[in-house]
């Protein structure tokens, strides 16, 4: 079949549809360099062109339109005009009026995982029934709640990569009620199919996967933590801990700092609690700091529940532990443990340093790549490293040698916005070859030719 890839990215659509047999008659991507990188890695066939709202007319006949489209805010004053004017101004405007024009038996679609709750659900409402409109049946990856089976991500078809994205499928002539492939939410994946060994990494690929100095220490410092808490007796919790609420006295169940301060709004200091003062108060943590007279509930259990727990064990810390934390920015002050039940040492797992703190979890998938930082790539424990960027194009499912760019941020900014290759694969096998046997990408779960 032939097929269009708009909004292409890196390509991952075009990897996974000519690994099927299909023809690729027409691409766009806006961004100069990836264009460039698109040219290189797919030097036969159409030439890519750059803004769809300037090229939809070069767009030839096909069969099936392939898309991974920003979500934009959808104009409210098209409520009493119709669908048509609602989505003006939208990119995904510019899919209707292709699809219009040549009306492909399939659509896939692509989106983040929120996409079905944007706007309160509205933007997905009004992309379903414009589909419907054109005479197309729809489904979509919709939440649970919404009577769906939920988002699909690359882990739940034993990939290991944890990346929960919305997927849409339409065609004229319908769609299967099982269109999307089985979620095994029980996989078992492991980050040794992706991770090249030390010999495969270039004196580059080493320098640039150093852990900077302040994280290297800032995981010694919680790898102590954990190593001086009992296990028998000392249960790491569920929620995150916040390290700066060891022997913290600010109120924060009937008002906040902030109350506690300024009075109660009529020039009043509260009758009870510890005193603060207003250089005191700067001196908080930053969720502490909130100028409003209440926290919302979910704080306040968070408070509570770290003041309790960390009141337990704190008498088993390193005397100087709590003053060698407090070196540290606020950010690497908190630590989400995600290994229930594993070994107590960070550099066994996948660490992910963020603003809610250093994220742990088991080492059998990445967090999802993000595509507006570099600074959460994540680290491989056992590795003591970053991902390269060879293993970033692996999680992703596209070929070791395939092109990226030169920058590292620019690399993975354009994996953290690519679709992810084998997903892609399975669902067009299951719409275009009627195909539900497929079980791996192209080159297998994973391309690990280098």
């Amino acid at each position: 079949m032939r097929f269009v890839d708009l909004f292409a990215g890196l390509g991952g659509f075009r990897v996974a549809l000519e690994s099927l047999g299909h023809e690729c008659v027409f691409s766009c991507e806006i961004d100069p360099m990836l264009r460039e990188l698109y040219r290189r890695n797919f030097p036969h066939g159409p030439v890519i062109q750059g803004d769809i709202r300037t090229s939809k007319q070069q767009v030839p006949p096909h069969d099936v339109l392939c898309a991974g489209f920003p979500c934009q805010p959808f104009s409210k004053s098209g409520t009493q005009a119709g669908l048509n004017d609602e989505t003006s101004g939208t990119l995904f405007h510019e899919i209707l009026d292709v699809l219009k024009r040549h009306r492909p038996n399939y659509v896939i679609l692509e989106n983040v995982g929120n996409f079905e709750r944007h706007d309160e659900g509205r933007t997905w409402r009004i992309v379903k029934s414009s589909l419907r409109g054109l005479g197309y049946h729809v489904s979509a990856t919709e939440h649970r709640v919404s009577g769906g089976e939920g988002l699909l991500s690359p882990h739940h078809l034993g990939f290991p990569h944890h990346r929960e994205r919305f997927f849409a499928v339409a065609s004229h002539t319908g769609v299967p009620k099982n269109i999307f492939p089985p979620r095994d939410r029980t996989a078992v994946t492991s980050m040794n199919r992706v991770v090249q060994s030390g010999d495969e990494l270039t004196e580059r690929d080493r320098k640039e996967t150093q852990i900077v100095d302040q994280h290297r220490r800032c995981i010694e410092h919680w790898n102590a933590f954990l190593r001086a808490l009992p296990e028998e007796r000392a249960e790491l919790p569920s929620f995150p801990i916040w390290g700066d609420e060891i022997d913290a006295d600010y109120p924060y169940e009937d008002m906040t700092p902030w109350a506690h301060v300024v009075g109660d709004g009529k020039g009043r200091p509260p009758k009870n609690g510890t005193e603060l003062t207003l250089e005191s108060f700067q001196s908080l943590p930053s969720y502490a700091r909130s100028r409003v007279g209440h926290f919302p509930q979910w704080k306040v259990r968070f408070i509570k529940a770290n003041r309790t727990w960390l009141s337990s064990v704190q008498s088993e810390l390193p005397s100087d532990w709590v003053l060698r934390l407090r070196s540290f920015p606020p950010s690497l002050r908190k630590l989400e443990w995600n290994c229930k039940g594993e070994d107590r040492d960070l550099w066994k797992h996948i660490l992910q340093f963020r603003p809610s703190g250093l994220r742990v979890k088991r080492y059998r998938n990445s967090p999802s790549l993000v595509a507006m930082t570099s600074t959460q790539i994540p680290i491989l424990g056992p590795m003591r490293r970053h991902l390269s960027r060879v293993e970033g194009l692996r999680l992703q499912g596209f070929p070791s040698a395939f092109h990226i760019p030169d920058s590292r941020t620019e690399t993975f900014r354009a994996l953290g916005n690519a679709v992810h290759v084998g997903v892609v694969y399975r669902i067009a096998a299951r719409l275009l070859c009627n195909d539900d046997s497929i079980t791996e990408s192209p080159n297998g779960p994973v391309d690990t030719q280098v």
